[in-house]
């Protein structure tokens, strides 16, 4: 598969303007569960210290479900920015806890097996729903091999990309995190079966990229530091 360049779609990204967020300097208290948070809380999906009108709003034309691996750390998981910013279309469990799948089938798995198929490949009316895993490379096999419904769906994979996570490894720089993964999908299914694309989905970038660019100013503040967003193939899933 031809690699995507990656800095080009970066850079012609529509966000809403984070500039709410850059106004966020202290934590505030989770309505639902009290823990003093920024932005919004991991584990109740609420946006916090804001209204929620002034964070965009997604509208995700297929259902999304998100299996997370239990030992998965909430507060490292980029899956959840998916769920707070397309709360009616994102439901997220934590693996082993997953929904009945009656008719697996008619779901595409998000996942690089070797029978997996770009969505160019896949007609559009042979699915009703979307699973994207979260959780290390290791995780996701476990989840994999674990759960007979999943080997039913229709596996599905995006165009290698490089990403722009942040957190430092050591190899391989394809093994996106979780939510370019999901906006990549979503990205591709528009430019698939909605073209042309109209860059509906880019808000699913929204924290990710203020993140990102957080990241990167901290790193040239401090001289000594070595930005590097670099994965080790053990730890995050390779989609080509």
């Amino acid at each position: 598969l031809d690699e995507v360049n990656t800095d080009d779609e970066w850079n012609s990204l529509q966000i809403q303007d984070d500039h709410v967020l850059k106004e966020i300097s202290t934590r505030t208290p989770c309505p639902d569960c009290k823990k003093p948070v920024k932005y919004f809380c991991y584990k109740c999906h609420h946006v916090v210290g804001m209204d929620r009108s002034l964070v965009p709003t997604v509208t995700l034309p297929v259902h999304l479900d998100v299996l997370k691996h239990h030992k998965e750390i909430d507060g490292k998981s980029t899956a959840v920015h998916a769920k707070v910013l397309a709360e009616e279309d994102v439901t997220l469990y934590n693996w082993p806890e997953i929904p009945d799948y009656t008719t697996p089938e008619r779901t595409l798995l998000l996942f690089p097996s070797a029978g997996a198929k770009r969505l160019d490949q896949i007609p559009r009316d042979s699915f009703d729903r979307i699973v994207v895993i979260d959780g290390t490379w290791i995780q996701a096999k476990q989840i994999i091999r674990d759960t007979p419904a999943l080997k039913q769906m229709q596996h599905v994979t995006i165009a290698p990309r490089k990403t722009h996570f942040w957190r430092f490894q050591q190899q391989d720089d394809h093994h996106l995190a979780t939510i370019e993964a999901i906006y990549y999908l979503y990205r591709e299914l528009g430019e698939t079966y909605e073209s042309p694309y109209q860059h509906q989905y880019d808000d699913l970038l929204f924290y990710y990229k203020y993140f990102y660019h957080l990241i990167q100013e901290t790193y040239q503040k401090k001289k000594t530091a070595k930005f590097n967003h670099r994965h080790n193939q053990k730890d995050y899933i390779k989609y080509s």
